[in-house]
């Protein structure tokens, strides 16, 4: 029976998460031959106890922060693909084990390495250590797209960028999109909280534009305020996030994003929600009039699939990785451009008709995003390196 390492010891929040919390079971499901060993952050192992079957086992390690992961990763990871009688490992934190034993799938999900936006604004804030820690992770990440066997990217788009900045061509990537499930999206039933409903303000009639995540520098935080008071007095901008001095989310310092708020006076026009569990963004989704994404750096964004699917407007950066995901779907407006946003904003608020051909064009365009047929064309690859292996 062959023996599938599935290394997700990066997959600590976000995408990462949402992916486990999709493939895992879908994969302890398969009626095959094949087996699995997912290997896990230790801090979330009981999230995902739940899938342990006869086809996957669930491990960790301990190691110490990123640094002890990446050691970990070149030294222990081999041992235990030996121990183990692995037949081949996927990779699914962007950076490779240099010359596996065995064939390796290399997943590259990271768009910030290679960004050359995301090291303006590192610059801009005067944080030039992080701008070396990218450099690095540049550099690991093109070696391990050279050592990886076989690489696969979210979208044609990221492929573009990968190959632009690799040497290989495009069609070297494998491209195999994230998904959607909209059964598992939906069934917590639980509510928000009472202090997130409190913050909405329900009983007011805002028109609530919403963007789904924690704080950091590429998602483009300061373009989105700089926007609002340009935006429709009446619209109220719903994050799942909280900006205030002092704060600090993954590394990333909000307090520039804090003072700016102030500054522009316009705190009273946000309602920070601080994180919603996954379970429970569908709530928080269908009392929401539009979705924005101003990000500039993605190779992929599972919060605009889960808006079309909700039924909301999108308005986006102007991205080909965000076209690639919505296509009609969305208002598209230039990245750091905050006039662009705030008037794509009224444009979608305001213009009913317009609304309504955006959701029925995103209704129609989140169904191309399917887990089940993202497992398929991964146990697809899966097989057809084990083939390789043995001829």
């Amino acid at each position: 029976m062959p023996t599938i390492l599935l290394n997700a010891l990066a997959s600590t929040a976000g995408g990462g998460m949402t992916y486990l919390r999709n493939v895992l079971p879908r994969l302890a499901s398969l009626e095959s031959e094949l087996r699995f060993i997912a290997l896990v952050p230790r801090e979330l192992t009981t999230d995902y106890r739940g899938v342990v079957g006869d086809r996957i086992e669930i491990m960790t390690v301990l190691t110490g922060g990123a640094l002890g992961r990446l050691w970990w990763e070149q030294t222990g990871l081999r041992s235990m693909i030996t121990s183990r009688q692995v037949d081949l490992l996927i990779a699914l934190g962007n950076f490779a084990l240099f010359a596996s034993p065995v064939p390796q799938v290399l997943f590259n999900r990271n768009d910030l390495y290679f960004s050359g936006d995301f090291e303006r604004d590192l610059r801009a804030r005067g944080l030039y250590h992080e701008v070396f820690g990218n450099w690095l992770k540049r550099w690991l990440s093109l070696r391990s797209i050279a050592a990886a066997d076989v690489n696969v990217t979210p979208t044609h788009a990221f492929a573009e960028r990968l190959a632009s900045v690799s040497g290989r061509a495009s069609n070297g990537f494998e491209v195999i999109p994230f998904g959607f499930d909209p059964e598992v999206f939906n069934s917590d039933q639980t509510p928000l909280s009472a202090d997130q409903l409190g913050k909405l303000r329900i009983e007011h009639p805002f028109r609530r534009l919403l963007y789904v995540s924690h704080y950091n520098y590429f998602r483009n935080f300061e373009t989105l305020i700089r926007a609002l008071p340009h935006c429709p007095e009446d619209m109220q901008l719903v994050l799942t996030t909280d900006i205030h001095e002092g704060a600090v989310y993954g590394g990333y310092q909000a307090t520039a994003a804090a003072r700016l708020i102030d500054e522009l006076g316009v705190r009273d026009r946000i309602a920070m929600l601080g994180p919603v569990p996954y379970g429970r963004l569908h709530h928080l989704y269908q009392l929401c009039e539009a979705f924005v994404c101003p990000s500039y750096s993605e190779s992929f964004g599972h919060p605009l699939v889960e808006a079309m699917a909700s039924g909301l407007p999108v308005i986006a950066a102007n991205l080909p990785v965000h076209r690639e995901i919505c296509g009609e779907a969305a208002v598209y407006f230039e990245t750091f451009d905050e006039r662009a946003l705030a008037h794509a904003c009224a444009r979608v608020l305001s213009d009913r008709p317009l609304a309504e051909k955006l959701r029925a064009e995103g209704s129609e365009r989140c169904k191309s995003f399917s887990w089940d047929k993202h497992v398929d064309e991964l146990v697809k690859l899966i097989r057809r390196c084990l083939d390789s292996r043995l001829n």
